[in-house]
């Protein structure tokens, strides 16, 4: 049976789902393909909910080496919307990173508590108040304001194990 065409409006929530980016947490590549978790030869599934975006080099590794497992991947998929409904840019790339070098401390500029405060909210980032530089604002009518211009974040273990489950591929929804 041929493969029917996976239409273009499925492909483009496929890739905006995964940010245009490979779906594989410590892969992040900004070339893809659309993958199907279900192969096409068992399912003929062209859905949304069936494919997913992955870089050649996992897309290979998942359909042909086998190196990526099936419940994995799905796991993936589900971890993107978890993911994306709840967690921004800044906070994903810093899951990744963290992944990567097992830091668990960690500093940001002017606006980082705004960055990761959903990963505070939860649990995942304790903000440590180290004392540092601030910027001022002193008004004529004696308003004052001080603004920190670094933020000292702590990973907590509860955003370690949290970590591990999203770069493992474990679900999280």
């Amino acid at each position: 049976m041929p493969r029917d065409h996976i239409p273009t409006a499925v492909q483009r929530a496929v890739l905006v789902e995964a940010g245009h980016r490979c779906a594989i947490p410590t892969c992040r590549s900004t070339t893809t393909e659309i993958a199907h978790i279900v192969p096409w030869a068992e399912s003929q599934d062209n859905s949304f909910e069936n494919l997913i975006a992955l870089c050649p080099n996992c897309h290979t590794r998942f359909d042909q080496k086998k190196d990526i497992d099936r419940l994995s991947v799905k796991a993936y998929k589900q971890n993107l919307a978890v993911l994306n409904n709840r967690y921004g840019e800044c906070e994903r790339r810093l899951f990744a990173l963290i992944a990567k070098n097992g830091e668990r401390v960690f500093l940001l500029g002017p606006g980082g508590d705004v960055l990761v405060a959903n990963a505070v909210q939860d649990g995942f980032f304790e903000d440590k108040n180290v004392q540092g530089m601030t910027f001022d604002i002193n008004g004529s009518d004696g308003y004052f304001k001080s603004f920190p211009l670094t933020f000292t974040y702590w990973v907590t273990d509860a955003g370690m194990a949290f970590i591990k489950r999203y770069v493992d591929g474990v679900e999280m929804g």
